[in-house]
């Protein structure tokens, strides 16, 4: 166990660890951590370096990568990238965009939204962020002529610098919240008995007046698991997040640093009465902050958020509704064969089998998705690894009540030397008397190292580029002018999508959000004698072709013009008149 406030509510306990299929194959570093405990079984093989968050940074590091990022983008007289401070957190760290692309924003092009750093327990959300703004930069120059990048590498810096620093995962932000409602705040945190400078766990037969939950596996005492009562088990064990009962209450742990989880304070299925979801939607600086900046940027077509939950690995149903059969649980029905291609490109991509995911409400994803309009998925792309074939000598591990557990006990048996999980040792505690203390190490569960990391990024990478690929294009065709008789004459106009992704999901043409394209008869509306002196294009499916006609009073010689705008294009100006007639093709919308 780690962070108490990671443990409650929905949050899923185990986040993100390996590549399975790669893992076993990769040359990581030997590097172990001077305090790492010694092996509980058989030596490490191929160890994946020092355990989480040795390795990773934040803060000014962060900023001084993403400072370098820009140098290296614009050397050679470029001028590819750029910084923006988008929000700050609230101890005053800036939230910071790097813009990849066309410089000039008064340039309309369709665009990609990337985004990591949402918690302070998947660190490696980062990397995968930064990997594909450094390999989009250095092999994909044409496409970044065309295609505008929008990357949020740490949107939650003060949980991740939190993380980082105290070696304990933590996935909300700075707002001070009393968990316990005691009156005191962020009094009750989780604390180090017996001096290891780690937070793991603390287990104790339960004496007489508590209530017993747990037991000892009987074939491996290191795992204490839930009693199966459905099986006769009789609990003997209490177990806790190692900590003091600061405020006397009885309860240990339960009032840690930080308030508000990121991925809980949006306004899709936002969880209410989730003590971490915040006192109201989008309460929290770094959730308005990136919210503001994607009201702001209707030219986002498409958004990638690194992090705890997945969309892709595990595609979600997607008929599912809330109560009210109106609004989705996780994405549209009719928008359902769009996402689906998008998992089947990522598979195909990353090779990716298995991954964890969370609970997806109140996150940026369906906020994104449901409330924008946005094709939007969620990327992880971590799970269980599994352990590698034993050397010849080896002891197995032996077969117990507790699947998940042995799991990975048997990973950091045999894959880290017995780094992952710290031995249970007899210590006295100050208020329950004789406990142990001891269990999984903080990260070893929930996050990988930092070689693991590198080595996601790298999968994850080819994804992203070819989902950036995926965009709509907007082209028109010259405008055919017809005499009809009188000064009456018709204009005919064609306007296609030739691009590999519609204007707008299904769902954006229901919340409207994503502004229409807008076809527009420059003159006296009264002129117009058959359709309409304004078109508004809700949705264009890729592929598709909208076909206009207007019956129009002109002057002898006059010529109309006929403008088209919209949110990924500069305005297209076509001019009918009696001497063009259709004689030139019809050209795309300039990028």
């Amino acid at each position: 166990m780690t962070d108490a406030r990671y443990d409650r509510g929905s949050m899923h306990a185990r986040l993100k660890f390996t590549l399975a299929t790669m893992l076993m194959t990769l040359p990581f570093s030997s590097l172990t951590r001077a305090d790492d405990p010694p092996a509980a079984q058989a030596a490490a093989t191929n160890a994946p370096g020092a355990l989480a968050p040795n390795g990773y940074s934040s803060g000014e590091t962060t900023h001084a990568r993403l400072t370098a990022f820009v140098q290296s983008a614009n050397s050679e007289g470029r001028s590819r990238a750029r910084i923006e401070r988008i929000a700050t957190s609230r101890r005053g760290t800036a939230i910071e965009v790097i813009v990849l692309g066309e410089q000039d924003s008064t340039k309309k092009q369709p665009a990609m939204l990337l985004v990591g750093g949402m918690d302070g327990v998947d660190l490696a959300s980062t990397e995968q962020v930064l990997a594909a703004l450094n390999t989009l930069q250095r092999d994909h120059a044409e496409l970044l002529k065309t295609m505008r990048i929008y990357a949020i590498a740490e949107a939650n810096p003060d949980a991740r610098a939190d993380a980082i620093n105290s070696h304990t995962p933590r996935a909300t932000n700075a707002r001070e919240v009393d968990d316990d409602r005691d009156g005191a705040i962020d009094e009750d945190a989780p604390r180090d008995i017996n001096g290891d400078g780690l937070i793991t766990s603390m287990r104790r037969v339960a004496p007489a007046g508590r209530s017993a939950t747990h037991v000892i596996d009987a074939s491996d005492a290191r795992i204490t698991r839930a009693a199966k009562k459905d099986k006769g088990e009789v609990a003997t064990h209490e177990l806790f997040v190692e900590g003091l009962d600061i405020d006397g209450d009885g309860l240990l742990s339960e009032d840690a640093l930080g308030g508000v989880a990121l991925d809980h304070n949006f306004a899709h299925r936002y969880p209410e009465f989730a003590i971490d979801a915040g006192p109201y939607q989008m309460s929290e600086p770094e959730a308005m902050g990136i919210a503001r900046f994607v009201r702001d940027h209707s030219d986002i077509v498409s958004a990638i958020v690194f992090g705890r939950h997945d969309t892709l690995v595990n595609f979600p149903d997607t008929k599912d509704t809330d109560s009210t059969s109106g609004t989705p649980m996780c994405y549209l029905a009719e928008d359902h064969d769009m996402y689906c291609a998008m998992a089947k490109l990522f598979k195909e991509s990353t090779k990716l089998e298995k991954s964890d995911s969370a609970d997806l409400a109140g996150s940026l994803v369906l906020w994104l998705a449901n409330h924008r309009g946005i094709a939007a998925v969620a990327v992880n792309g971590w799970t269980l690894p599994l352990a590698p074939n034993l050397e010849e000598g080896a002891s197995a591990a032996v077969e117990n009540d507790d699947a998940d557990e042995a799991a990975w006990l048997a990973v950091s048996d045999h894959l880290y030397g017995g780094a992952g999980f710290d031995p249970w040792t007899t210590e006295q505690h100050p208020k329950l008397g004789v406990v142990e203390v001891g269990g999984f190490l903080p990260f070893f569960k929930s996050c990988p190292t930092i070689a693991q990391a590198e080595t996601l990024a790298a999968a994850t990478t080819p994804f992203v580029a070819k989902l950036a690929e995926l965009t709509p294009r907007i082209t028109v065709s010259d405008a055919r002018l017809t005499p009809i008789s009188n000064g009456l004459v018709r204009i005919d106009l064609r306007i296609t999508n030739t691009g590999t992704l519609a204007t707008t999901t299904e769902m954006g043409r229901i919340t409207q959000m994503i502004p229409p394209i807008v076809l527009r008869l420059i003159g006296n509306p009264s002129d117009v004698l058959s359709g309409k002196a304004i078109e508004k294009i809700e949705r264009l499916e890729a592929g598709a072709s909208n076909e206009y006609s207007w019956t129009v009073r002109v002057q002898d010689g006059a010529s109309v013009d006929i403008t088209v705008i919209g949110p990924t294009f500069d305005t297209i100006t076509r001019t009918a008149t009696p001497a063009l007639n259709a004689t030139q093709p019809g050209t795309e919308a300039p990028r």
